[in-house]
């Protein structure tokens, strides 16, 4: 009776894969098997925890999940997958928000790089570093092989791989640009299973491709960067008021934070967040690094704080690079949340800024999610490489926002006006939104809006580049270059 059951679930299973994305799961298992990678099916014990998405809001069941240990290994299951009509996607730290990493729908073989994790600091400054690791990862490793540092996001756990395939904004980005710029050199794995080395001087479309793209054009199981001496003075600053803001003074601090960061030099990098505070008021806090000499701090940041709305706790320690990174080092558990994002190329008109306040201070304040609106300022190095030089596009945002509003436990349904409300608040600051950062990504995005906001002009190169090198669309997923 046992083994009747199983084989109609077996029979069933194979059906309803076959129906979405017409290839026979049987035969991808038996070419994924016996080649010792660690292959995990729905029969496997561990599955189930193995595909869960970092957003439970989501779920999706792949068809395999394979964690190989090598490049070559990566080729075989691409090409496994390929030879049976199954979409492939990499997992590198899983934290998409909407769950790419696992397809972002049911029947993809998920090739999870958690296992290749080698890093190598070489003697010119560049660092080799495969894709199963994190960023935490990473910043400890040069750090302590030789002192050095890249450009790139605070969360340690964070997976390298998608946050340089998308771009890799962090707070040294304004000084050293995106951690996409630093790229000299990957290892790809692409959709007919050949994996070669891409740079400025090899496969250079795929270069260009994965500098702003790459899951839609192979796996990278492998970066080398060009790092940079880490600076010796790292200031690290925080500011919030002891008493929440009214609505009048959030628009004029905001409208000075727009001011000064029109002005701020490179070495400044600047962030904040808004969040409600319980009582019917919002809470506006700021935080930032200097890397500049330390003599020149105080001069450069006290033309802002004098003009900010009084009452507030500024704070600031100086500490070595591994130092701050510690300190701004944060992460997230699981969550059940939507995010958008906007970037914006010039600052807030008041108009703006009272709409968006006005929202804020009555809708905001009575959401029953959990949320937050964290905000960066781009620009300096960023803006100075052409918008075409790279497949990352949006070279020419000013602040760059992130709306995100979570269930109020992980253990409920995600409120049902939650994405409505995300989508206000967004609209409150900015209607007509052009620009978006694809490594916040939003799975709401009609087609248009996708293409538009994360590519811009870009996108027909990429739909170009993704036709030559994957024209039956090994790499898709549903905001994946080349789907409908």
């Amino acid at each position: 009776m046992k083994n009747t059951l199983l084989f109609t679930f077996a029979i069933l299973l194979s059906r309803t894969y076959a129906l979405q994305v017409h290839g026979n799961p049987h035969a991808l298992w038996s070419c994924l098997s016996g080649k010792g990678w660690d292959l995990e099916t729905i029969s496997n014990p561990n599955f189930t925890a193995d595909s869960l998405a970092f957003n439970r809001r989501l779920s999706f069941e792949p068809v395999a999940i394979v964690s190989p240990s090598t490049a070559e290994d990566v080729s075989g299951i691409v090409k496994c997958a390929a030879e049976n009509r199954f979409p492939v996607s990499a997992l590198s730290g899983g934290h998409s928000y909407a769950a790419f990493g696992l397809g972002g729908q049911n029947g993809q073989v998920v090739v999870n790089l958690h296992k290749m994790k080698n890093i190598t600091l070489y003697a010119n400054g560049t660092v080799t570093s495969q894709t199963g690791n994190r960023l935490g990862d990473l910043a400890s490793a040069i750090w302590f092989q030789g002192k050095r540092a890249l450009p790139h996001g605070t969360c340690p756990y964070v997976g390298s791989g998608g946050h340089a395939g998308y771009g890799g904004f962090g707070l040294f980005s304004r000084q050293e640009g995106l951690l996409i710029d630093k790229i000299v050199s990957a290892q790809v794995v692409l959709a007919n299973g050949t994996i070669v080395t891409a740079s400025n001087t090899s496969h250079t479309d795929v270069f260009w491709a994965i500098r702003g793209s790459s899951p839609s054009f192979g796996i990278v199981t492998a970066y080398n960067f060009q790092t940079v001496p880490a600076p010796p003075t790292n200031i690290v600053f925080t500011l919030n008021w002891t008493e929440s803001l009214n609505q009048s003074q959030f628009v004029d601090a905001f409208a000075e934070f727009q001011k000064f960061s029109e002005i701020a030099p490179n070495e400044l990098g600047f962030d904040g967040d808004l969040a409600p505070d319980g009582k019917g008021g919002i809470n506006l806090s700021f935080l930032g690094v200097w890397h500049g000499g330390a003599s020149k701090f105080n001069s450069t940041i006290s033309p802002f704080l004098s003009k900010l709305p009084p009452k507030f706790n500024f704070n600031a320690t100086n500490y070595d690079w591994f130092g701050q990174v510690e300190f701004l080092a944060g992460g997230r558990p699981p969550d059940k949340f939507f995010a958008k994002s906007l970037m914006t190329t010039t600052p807030a008109s008041h108009a703006a800024l009272n709409s968006f306040a006005k929202f804020l201070y009555t809708e905001g304040v009575k959401s029953d999610t959990n949320w937050f609106i964290g905000f960066d300022l781009y620009g300096g190095k960023i803006s100075q490489v052409a918008s075409n030089a790279t497949a990352y596009a949006n070279r020419n945002a000013f602040i760059t926002y992130q709306f995100y509003a979570s269930a109020p436990s992980i253990t409920v349904p995600y409120p049902r006006d939650g994405i409505r409300f995300v989508t206000n608040m967004l609209h409150s600051l900015e209607p007509n939104p052009q620009e978006a950062y694809p490594n916040y990504i939003d799975p709401t995005l009609s087609s248009a809006e996708w293409k538009k906001q994360y590519f811009g002009p870009n996108y027909d190169e990429l739909a170009r580049i993704k036709r030559n090198l994957d024209p039956t669309g090994v790499f898709s997923f549903p905001q994946s270059i080349g789907s409908a």
